[in-house]
Parts: structure tokens; C-alpha cells; sequence
């Protein structure tokens, strides 16, 4: 993440949703040097009238101008507003690689209050957008408080794109001055070697992350809970340690977990009360 970066910002033209983006305003002065505003009409087929569709699309491009001005005005950040029209990913996506950009932020109109044991899972547009992505994806609940990130939650696994999610996180703490807090979890105590492994990685990656001058913390995490517990257990120790953001790797499998938004990840971010940013391992995409 460079200095002059992109960020594709995509909004919901609602008063919470407006409300949400001022709140995000600290962040985006540190992440973007570049703003493409995005508002994706879905369902206008259903209006018949053609003077409804012109006067609607009318009213919604004059709210997204306001509000890249008032981005402009209060941040400095060069910012771009774009109307699309069709399904929402599918235009968040081809946005992405139109205008190429570096990051996607963009709410997930969950409720981070949401109980755990409910059922339903994440939204259709979240889920495809973090899925298909071919750049990390910012994604925030409906009632997240959106603070400067100080603290960065950076769980980990044993798999070959740990390296690739530590750089990652070691450069966004560069630029947001921000410590690292980094946690694995045993979901079943009785995988010694795997336990052993665990444990030399997060002194390793400690260390590693020491060298850049990052204030880092390691912990390992013991559960009898199986799989259905890691999320869970990571949601709660964000909690303990006060982060500020939670950074996980999607699409890829390893032997502790399925990753590839499946249940965990859903979880995670469906009921985070921060951000989280999913990256996509580059090899993928080669």
C-alpha cells in the first residue's frame, strides 16, 4: 500500500450509511492518496417510467457530488464520484479493475450486536466482493466505531501466504504507527505437532515484525471448541487487546481451517466490532 494509493469507496446514499462515512474520514486521509466514490443502482428495470429513472438517478448524483466535496473539503484527497448501474458487486468489481485501484472499502450492513448464535450470513454483495477481489477489501459493520488504527489483530495459520498477510500488516503499521497484536488458535489441544509449529511460528513472525521497530504481542489461543470456535475466540481476544483492526487471508485452505469464506470467515466478519481487511494471496491471481 503505497503512499498515493487508490481506494474504491463504495456507499450506500442512506443518512446512516453517510453518517458512517464521516466516521471513516481519519483512516481514509492515511490510506488514500486517491478516492473513487462509488453508488451502484440496483433493480431500476422495475421502474417503468423513464422520467422516474432519469429524476432518481438525478437526485442520487447530486447527493455523491455533495458528498465528494465534503470529502475533498475536509481530507484533501482527490475524489472521484461514480454512478453504475446493475448488481452491486459485479459493478464493484469491474470498478475495482477500471480504475485500478489499491483497496475496497465498504460497509457490511451487519450489526456487530448481531447475537452469535443467529443464523443468517453475510450479504450476497460482501461476500463476493471480499471473495472475488483482486486487491485486500475493507469491510465494516453497520455500528462499527471507526477509530485511527493503533492496533492491528493479525491472526494466523501455518499456511505458505502467512508471510504475504505479515507484510502486509507490517506496512499498514508503518504508515498508521500502529502495534501488532498476533494470535493463533489450537482448536483442539490434542494436535501437539501442530501446537509445536504454532508456537515457533508466532515467535518467529514476533521477531519479525520487531525489526521494523512494530511493538508486537503473541499469543496462542486453546480451545476444545473445534472449528466453530476459532472466530469466535479471535472476535474475543480483538476485544481483549482493544485492536483497532482485524487483518485475515481468504481463499486459501489450510490444515486447521478452511478459510475460503466459509463459516469462520463469515463469522468474523459479520460480527466484528472493527474493520477487517481480507486479502487475497497474490499467487492466486499469477
Amino acid at each position: 500500500m503505497n503512499k498515493d494509493q487508490t481506494v474504491l469507496l463504495a456507499i450506500d446514499l442512506n443518512d446512516d450509511s453517510l453518517f458512517r462515512l464521516e466516521r471513516s474520514y481519519e483512516n481514509l486521509k492515511t490510506l488514500a492518496g486517491r478516492v473513487i466514490l462509488l453508488y451502484v443502482f440496483e433493480n431500476l428495470e422495475h421502474i417503468n417510467s423513464e422520467d422516474e429513472k432519469n429524476k432518481l438517478v438525478f437526485e442520487k448524483d447530486t447527493i455523491l457530488n455533495e458528498v465528494a466535496k465534503n470529502i475533498k473539503n475536509k481530507t484533501g484527497i482527490e475524489v472521484r464520484p461514480v454512478i453504475q448501474k446493475g448488481k452491486a458487486y459485479e459493478e464493484i468489481l469491474k470498478a475495482a479493475d477500471s480504475y485500478n485501484v489499491n483497496l475496497i472499502a465498504m460497509s457490511t450492513h451487519t450489526h456487530a450486536e448481531d447475537d452469535y448464535t443467529q443464523k443468517h450470513t453475510l450479504g450476497t454483495t460482501t461476500s463476493r466482493v471480499v471473495r472475488e477481489s483482486r486487491v485486500p477489501v475493507l469491510t465494516f459493520n453497520s455500528n462499527v466505531l471507526l477509530k485511527p488504527f493503533k492496533k492491528i489483530l493479525l491472526p494466523l495459520d501455518l499456511t505458505a501466504e502467512t508471510k504475504q498477510k505479515v507484510t502486509n500488516a507490517i506496512d499498514l503499521a508503518l504508515r498508521f504507527k500502529a502495534s501488532i497484536a498476533i494470535v493463533s488458535v489450537l482448536y483442539s489441544t490434542k494436535i501437539e505437532d501442530i501446537k509445536m509449529e504454532l508456537e515457533q511460528q508466532l515467535d518467529q513472525v514476533k521477531s519479525f515484525i520487531e525489526e521494523d521497530g512494530i511493538k508486537c504481542t503473541a499469543k496462542l489461543i486453546e480451545t476444545e471448541g473445534g472449528t466453530k470456535a476459532l472466530a469466535h475466540s479471535i472476535l474475543k481476544y480483538s476485544n481483549e487487546v482493544n485492536a483497532d483492526l482485524i487483518m485475515i487471508m481468504t481463499q486459501q485452505e489450510t490444515k486447521l481451517v478452511e478459510f475460503f469464506m466459509g463459516s469462520s470467515a463469515q463469522t468474523l466478519i459479520r460480527l466484528s466490532t472493527v474493520p477487517v481487511m481480507s486479502i487475497t494471496p497474490k499467487e492466486l491471481w499469477l
